[in-house]
């Protein structure tokens, strides 16, 4: 595949999707979330937003980039990640938490077939905590698009819990809050994201269909927001994203963002 510029901004090329169909990619990379409310920036008061270069939570708030294979979790894994930068930014604790546990066991999500952050939350609220990665590991069966079944243990439940979520609304607003507080987790169209390599996305579709975190906004001429994938660090930037900011670039704000409050197990 020859190499090509995204509106001479973003560089795509070969990757590590080349040889997968365009069907087959989006089958194992993207989830169908169309059963969340679309929000209509326009029917909202936008919260005026500072111009300002980047703002990256990228050390502070988060963990490192993670992998979900060849399934639909990636659900799971914005919801997880939103979860650990909030316990980051809120409680002063780092836990690497399990995105297995949310894919296997929320019951009202799809698991590898796809999902919404925000049934991870009710979940892992309804439950009241959620394991470690390391005592709950993401398996070679979910890697390879299986689900599998739910074999979480409550006495393992000792890290946090989530009490609320919150909604941001538009694209200003979402902005606002990233240069002010920290990550969101965010719905995209990611269906060009395939032949991503580098640089800034300023076309996309318009349809979400892939759950990521907005770790860091540049509201500045030019500017873009930061995001962080869960296609491991082959992707992209080392597993990030830059989406060109104010244009509502791959749907980034036609969902709200979405953070969490916890507390400690």
């Amino acid at each position: 595949m020859a190499e090509f510029l995204n509106n001479g901004t973003a560089l795509h090329g070969v990757t590590q999707f080349s040889d997968l169909s365009q069907a087959e990619f989006e089958y194992g990379y993207l989830t169908d979330t169309s059963e969340e409310l679309t929000t209509d920036q326009s029917s909202h008061n936008q919260q005026p937003v500072a111009t300002m270069a980047l703002v990256d939570w990228t050390a502070k708030y988060t963990t490192a980039v993670k992998d979900q294979g060849y399934c639909g979790s990636c659900w799971a894994f914005a919801a997880t990640e939103q979860i650990e930068s909030d316990t980051i930014r809120t409680l002063g604790l780092k836990y690497k938490l399990s995105p297995a546990q949310v894919t296997q066991c929320t019951t009202t999500a799809n698991g590898c077939g796809g999902g919404l952050a925000s049934k991870a939350y009710d979940y892992v609220k309804s439950v009241g905590g959620i394991e470690t990665d390391a005592n709950y590991p993401y398996t070679t069966d979910l890697y390879n698009g299986k689900t599998g079944t739910c074999a979480a243990k409550s006495s393992l439940f000792n890290t946090v819990t989530v009490s609320a979520y919150y909604d941001v609304v538009g694209e200003s607003t979402m902005a606002s809050y990233v240069q002010t507080k920290g990550p969101l987790s965010v719905h995209v169209d990611a269906s060009n994201w395939n032949t991503y390599k580098s640089g800034i996305m300023t076309s996309c579709g318009t349809s979400t269909n892939h759950a990521v975190q907005a770790v860091g906004v540049d509201t500045a001429s030019g500017g873009y927001w930061k995001i962080r994938n869960s296609w491991s660090t082959s992707f992209g930037e080392q597993g990030f994203i830059r989406l060109a900011y104010g244009k509502n670039v791959c749907a980034v704000a036609s969902k709200s963002g979405q953070h969490v409050a916890v507390t400690k197990k």
